[in-house]
């Protein structure tokens, strides 16, 4: 996702994942392009949390896909992990563009089958936004991973230059 179309992309998202907060029942959600660049977010209240789990979910998802891979899965669905008090979610939202991962956390307020469904209908929502149809062929460079990283982060967190 280029440096200039963030303003535009993070503005389409801001209703569906409203959407999916509220009806799937999550606490906390990310989400971040496939190279962790972060696109929404709901939940976090410091810039370094999100930068931490936008880093562990790119990873994740890069991981997840060179497991799936090795098994001779073509696609890996999502990642879930249940802990004592908190849940948590990880799964590619595939657009014409690329993939999107998401990350949830929620709590017993909700379960997987919930945030499964909801998931569905988010990613359903995603690929129809005019600013997931088409690729002008302008990827990220190793040059400007780390300033578009830091935009995506600076215009979901305000304060991301203060931590």
């Amino acid at each position: 996702m280029r440096h200039d179309d963030l303003p535009r992309v993070m503005e389409a998202l801001k209703p569906p994942i409203a959407t999916f907060v509220r009806e799937s029942r999550v606490r906390i959600v990310l989400l971040i392009s496939g190279s962790g660049q972060v696109l929404a977010q709901h939940g976090f209240t410091r810039s370094y949390e999100v930068m931490n789990v936008a880093s562990l979910a790119a990873a994740a998802h890069a991981s997840a896909g060179a497991l799936a891979e090795m098994s001779g899965v073509p696609r890996w669905k999502h990642l879930h992990h249940a802990g004592q008090e908190r849940q948590l979610f990880l799964a590619p939202i595939r657009t014409p563009v690329g993939e999107l991962i998401l990350v949830a956390i929620f709590d017993k307020e909700s379960s997987l089958g919930i945030v499964q469904l909801f998931f569905e209908q988010l990613g359903n929502t995603i690929r129809l936004l005019p600013e997931f149809q088409q690729r002008d062929g302008a990827l990220p460079t190793a040059a400007t991973f780390e300033r578009d990283l830091e935009a995506g982060l600076n215009r979901v967190l305000p304060e991301a230059g203060e931590a």
